[in-house]
C-alpha cells in the first residue's frame, strides 16, 4: 500500500525547507563576522581549479601546476612548485582595502631563492604604481619580509625566524591603522609605524607568487583575511584552532541536520 502524505506533513516539509534556505543563505554571513573574518581559503577542496572562500565567495582561481595534497596543517593543502605561473588568483574586492586588517597563512616552505606568500600590486613587474597594501615575501636567506606603501613611500619589516625550512610556520600581518606587526608562529617578530593609511588599489590578490617569476616552493593552508586588527591572544586562537571556527561551518552543520530531518519525514 502506498503511503499517503498528509496535509500536516506537507506543511511541515514546507516550513523546514524554508528554514533550510534561511540557514544556507543568511546564517553563514552572520556567523562569519566573528573577528571580522572576511575571507577564508581552507584549501580543503581536494581537486579542481578553484580554491573556495568559505566565508564570502571570493574564490581563488588556480593558475599553473599547483597540486592538491592531503597532508595540510588542517586537512588538505596546495603544493606550490616554485614557478611564477603557478599561484592562486583572487579577484579584487574593496574589502581587501580594509583599514585595519589582518592576514594569516600557514606555510610549509622548502629552502629556495626568493619566494612569495602574498602579493597585491598589479599583474606586472616592476609594478606601475607603488601601492602595496598586502605584500609578504621570503628573503633569499629564508626569513619573512613585510612591505607596504603610504603615499608611495615604502615601509618594511624583516623577520628573524627561518621559515623556509620544510616545517609548518604560521605567518600573520596585522595592521591596526597606525602600526604594522609581523607575527611568526604566534609570536611578535617585528613592529613598525605604518606612516599613515596604507595605499590601496584595485589589484587582485596573488597567493604564492608575484609577477616576475618569484614564487613559493611548498605547501599553503588556512589563508585568511580579517577586517580587524587581531590581538595577540586572538591571533593565537586562530592559529591553534583553525579558520573554520570563525567561518560558516556551524551554519553548514545546521543545514545538514535539517536536511537529514527532512529526509526522515518523507
Amino acid at each position: 500500500m502506498k503511503k499517503v502524505i498528509s496535509v500536516c506533513q506537507i506543511q511541515a516539509f514546507t516550513i523546514m525547507l524554508s528554514l533550510l534556505t534561511f540557514v544556507m543563505v543568511f546564517c553563514p554571513t552572520a556567523h562569519a563576522a566573528k573577528l571580522g573574518l572576511a575571507s577564508a581559503w581552507l584549501f580543503d577542496d581536494n581537486g579542481g581549479k578553484t580554491v573556495r572562500d568559505v566565508v564570502s565567495g571570493h574564490n581563488g582561481e588556480i593558475k599553473g601546476s599547483l597540486k592538491w595534497v592531503n597532508d595540510g596543517k588542517f586537512g588538505g593543502a596546495l603544493d606550490f612548485p616554485g614557478k611564477g605561473d603557478s599561484y592562486v588568483r583572487v579577484d579584487h574586492d574593496d574589502v581587501f582595502n580594509a583599514d585595519p586588517y589582518s592576514f594569516v597563512a600557514w606555510v610549509k616552505l622548502e629552502a629556495a631563492s626568493w619566494q612569495y606568500v602574498v602579493w597585491r600590486n598589479g599583474e606586472v613587474w616592476p609594478e606601475a604604481d607603488l601601492v602595496r597594501h598586502l605584500d609578504i615575501w621570503i628573503h633569499d636567506a629564508d626569513y619573512p619580509v613585510f612591505m607596504w606603501h603610504v603615499n608611495g613611500n615604502v615601509g618594511r619589516i624583516e623577520g628573524k625566524t627561518i621559515v623556509a625550512d620544510g616545517e609548518w610556520h604560521h605567518i600573520a600581518k596585522i595592521y591596526d591603522g597606525k602600526n604594522v606587526q609581523m607575527f611568526v608562529d604566534g609570536k611578535l617578530e617585528g613592529e613598525e609605524p605604518s606612516g599613515g593609511a596604507l595605499d590601496t588599489s584595485e589589484s587582485p590578490i596573488w597567493i604564492g607568487a608575484r609577477p616576475g617569476d618569484v614564487a613559493a616552493t611548498g605547501l599553503f593552508d588556512e589563508v585568511g583575511f580579517f577586517t580587524e586588527a587581531l590581538s595577540e591572544d586572538e591571533l593565537n586562537d586562530v592559529m591553534d584552532n583553525g579558520l573554520a571556527d570563525y567561518a560558516a561551518v556551524e551554519a553548514a552543520g545546521k543545514a545538514t541536520t535539517i536536511w537529514a530531518f527532512l529526509k526522515t519525514k518523507k
